[in-house]
């Protein structure tokens, strides 16, 4: 993709990161996190995995639960993967038009 990304999908990406992060370091018992952002012509892709030995699991009225209608509103969706002991997987894509 050349040039900037659309400001909400900048400011939506942005949110999702930090609540991923906020998450790993109080929650997740994490030592490391990766964050892969990817972009093409038609979608952003963000990736943030960490190593923590504790389950994700999202409160109903936080975090990233109140991320999803923010994503879902543009078009994107969000898939969270988090199994005991194993680490969190969080994976979103943004349609870009």
């Amino acid at each position: 993709m050349d040039g900037p990304l659309p400001e909400h999908i900048e400011l939506t990406a942005y949110y999702v990161v930090a609540e991923a992060l906020t998450n790993a370091a109080k929650h997740a018992d994490a030592t490391a996190v990766t964050v892969r952002v990817t972009a093409d012509a038609g979608a952003l892709r963000v990736v943030v995995s960490d190593n923590g030995t504790r389950r994700c699991r999202p409160h109903p009225r936080l975090g990233l639960v109140g991320l999803v209608d923010r994503i879902e509103t543009l078009g994107g969706r969000l898939s969270l993967r988090s199994p005991p002991g194993v680490g969190t997987n969080l994976v979103i894509t943004l349609p870009i038009e």
